[in-house]
């Protein structure tokens, strides 16, 4: 009940601020393309995860219940090999008991090139001049905290810097995540990222502010022998009038959906399915040691498929 109540006080304030933020629609959508093979694998849906470094990223909550060191690498060509995108992380825990507690941080980098730079000859036909490149990166410095044994939460500072041809930008924002454990096969998870909306500052004099996004997000899971199975299930809830742009829509509230299906085996090796907005998404995972390896592909409609490699390892 406590927490249903936190949930509601956070999303009426998060109503209630971005009515009168001026914002601008899709300006942090370089930063929505995911992270690590496995929650990708698993349609994106992956809020209410616990002990797991990409926290940083999709809960800084989930963050708390980390046992021991942690560091990830992925590595992915978007789209065909439209964008290079990559993803580092460091995560270790600080506090034990009534006091367990993590931080993390991580690096967020997003490329590619071929952009044409064009000029206009006298008889009005367009010419390539170059081509140029873009880089988005995104340092992410995490801390998660637990309350109690199923409560927890947590925080994220991002800095941002992004490189588009002849122009930088800078910015500065901030996740606020929390994670309960309702029963034991039920957690429910959310995540207020740009909670205080992301102000981007570009070196031409332009300025973007990127909307607060509610990520809402449960994990049923439940064991029989020597299998596992996990059912994941999240929406992006959004403040900027995407209409048809999002699955669904209702004045300047939309939604996206993120579904995920997991079968392990014995915890080491794991077949996974899932919908990204209505995009399909496979993946497959195996946990040898102290390192995990996973593969994942998310098909789109309009563009080529997505595939994906991350490593994780404990120390």
């Amino acid at each position: 009940m406590k927490f249903s109540k936190y949930l509601i006080s956070l999303l009426a304030f998060m109503v209630i601020f971005t009515i009168s933020a001026n914002a601008a629609k899709y300006a942090g959508e370089f930063l929505n393309l995911g992270v690590g093979a496995r929650p990708i694998a698993l349609g994106g849906a992956y809020v209410a995860e616990g002990s797991d470094i990409l926290g940083g990223y999709y809960n800084p909550a989930g963050l708390a219940s980390l046992a021991e060191p942690q560091a990830a690498f992925m590595h992915s060509e978007a789209f065909g090999a439209l964008l290079n995108h990559d993803f580092l992380a460091y995560a270790r825990p600080i506090g034990t008991g009534e006091n367990k507690a993590a931080m993390a941080a991580s690096l967020y980098l997003l490329g590619g090139g071929g952009i044409a730079i064009t000029g206009r000859d006298q008889t009005g036909r367009f010419y390539k001049i170059k081509s140029e490149s873009h880089t988005d990166l995104a340092g992410y410095f995490s801390y998660g905290r637990m309350f109690g044994e199923r409560m927890s939460g947590g925080v994220s500072a991002k800095v941002i810097y992004r490189d588009i041809v002849d122009q930088s930008a800078f910015g500065l924002g901030l996740d606020l995540g929390a994670r309960y454990t309702l029963t034991n096969w039920i957690d429910l998870g959310l995540n207020l990222q740009d909670i205080s909306t992301t102000l981007l500052s570009y070196s031409t004099g332009t300025k973007e502010s990127i909307f607060p996004t509610a990520k809402i997000g449960a994990r049923f899971h439940s064991g029989r022998g020597r299998l596992l199975g996990s059912i994941y299930t999240d929406a992006d809830v959004r403040f900027e009038g995407r209409d048809y742009a999002a699955q669904i829509s209702a004045g300047p509230v939309s939604a996206d959906t993120h579904l995920g299906l997991e079968i392990s085996y014995l915890e080491k090796l794991a077949a996974r399915i899932g919908s990204d907005a209505g995009n399909l998404t496979l993946g497959a995972g195996l946990k040898f040691g102290r390192f995990n390896v996973d593969v994942a592909m998310r098909d789109h409609s309009d563009l080529e498929n997505t595939y994906l490699v991350s490593l994780a390892a404990r120390f």
